[in-house]
């Protein structure tokens, strides 16, 4: 049999697992092929000559609220430690020193939003309103979600009314919301507060009655004293008549004034100089008229004496037309 060296025998680089291998069981040369000779473990399958691995999961994640706590942790390769008091996560990154560098600090994104709608830097809650007035829109909403509650008082106007509404509401048909009953007498203007019954001075339920004679001096809202010798002015003010001189005694004078006091003064009939130099008269007679008995009468000629007209002379009297 010839000997080759191991060295000299060519490479199988693609086997299939049907390949035998000499192997020593116990002092006893044995073959096996390669196929038998892999033991295939938890997680770990093979076909042939090719072994698969099963994805590796994290099978322990623990929490810590110190650094001396996280370090007491029985932790492997892998394991996850979530820090309490940090609000940091850290994973094991196969270390033995027994400190924190045996701990991957795993990243995180900041807390802080930095841009909301528009809204940028650090929002604050002033911002993030403004971006919520500035960015919602009725698309947003979800159908249902604007109910009544959610609308203040007096914030729907007639403009933000469809036009068909303000018609019918001008023309009073939008009736919803009431009976049938209710609209019929919007309709018919049956629905009528009337006036309760009123007594005394004041009567009726319905048109309302003053009594003749309830409506007295002391109910006038004017100024001033109420008198007998006094009248209601039209600026709602009593005042005072001047009163008249007595006429007793005083027949046939008539009533005259000095701009202060008013006074009768008789009619002097005797009087026969002027200082006017001279009297005046009409030059034609249009009333009957009868001469005084026992007196005589002159006019400036000529004279006329109208139609149907007479003059009336006495006996013993006489009239000179100049």
């Amino acid at each position: 049999m010839a000997t080759t060296k191991i060295s000299a025998l060519s490479a199988l680089t693609t086997p299939d697992g049907a390949e035998e291998l000499l192997i020593n069981d116990g002092g006893t040369s044995k073959k096996i092929t390669i196929a038998n000779a892999i033991i295939a473990g938890t997680g770990i399958t093979k076909s042939g000559a090719t072994i698969s691995a099963a994805p590796v999961a994290l099978t322990s994640i623990q929490t810590a609220s110190s650094e001396s706590a996280q370090l007491a942790l029985t932790a492997e390769e892998g394991d996850v430690v979530v820090r309490s008091d940090e609000s940091k996560t850290y994973m094991h990154n196969g270390g033995s020193a027994g400190s924190m560098s045996d701990y991957t600090l795993m990243a995180t994104p900041t807390d802080s939003v930095t841009s909301v709608v528009g809204q940028t830097g650090v929002v604050s809650t002033a911002q993030i309103k403004t971006a919520l007035e500035n960015g919602i829109d009725s698309v947003h909403y979800v159908d249902g979600s604007i109910d009544t509650d959610h609308i203040g008082d007096d914030q729907v106007t007639t403009a933000k009314l469809a036009n068909s509404i303000n018609t019918e509401i001008a023309a009073n048909t939008a009736k919803t919301g009431i009976t049938s009953g209710q609209a019929s007498a919007i309709t018919a203007n049956t629905a009528k507060v009337t006036n309760a019954t009123h007594t005394g001075d004041v009567t009726g339920g319905t048109a309302l009655t003053i009594a003749a004679g309830a409506v007295d001096i002391a109910m006038l809202s004017a100024t001033g004293t109420a008198g007998s010798g006094n009248f209601l002015r039209g600026d709602n003010s009593w005042s005072a008549v001047d009163g008249l001189p007595s006429q007793t005694g005083n027949a046939g004078k008539f009533l005259t004034t000095d701009a202060s006091d008013a006074s009768w003064a008789a009619l002097d009939t005797d009087a026969n100089e002027t200082t006017k130099g001279l009297y005046e008269h009409a030059h034609t007679i249009a009333a009957n008229y009868s001469i005084t008995s026992g007196n005589n009468a002159l006019s400036a000629g000529p004279v006329t004496i109208n139609s149907s007209i007479s003059v009336t002379i006495p006996t013993g009297s006489t009239w000179v037309i100049a």
